[in-house]
């Protein structure tokens, strides 16, 4: 099994897994901010933390355009 991701109208997310799966089962323990660590954690990783860490500082893409709202460039992803 994998994990399923559900995001509901609000715009909160459900994980779902086997929670008797021993690939898995360590998720049972998880708290929603392990959760977050592990999301922000590996878009860190697959961004790059210089653009990782302009995301957090208010510098994002814009649907939009599809430019940085800061810089007006292209994003790196």
């Amino acid at each position: 099994m994998t994990i399923k991701a559900t995001i509901k109208d609000d715009e909160t997310i459900i994980f779902d897994w086997d929670e008797n799966d021993p690939a898995y089962s360590v998720l049972n323990t998880w708290t929603e901010q392990d959760f977050m660590d592990a999301i922000l954690n590996y878009f860190k990783e697959t961004i790059g933390e210089e653009e990782y860490n302009k995301i957090l500082n208010g510098s994002s893409v814009t649907l939009e355009d599809n430019t940085c709202a800061e810089t007006g460039e292209e994003p790196k992803v």
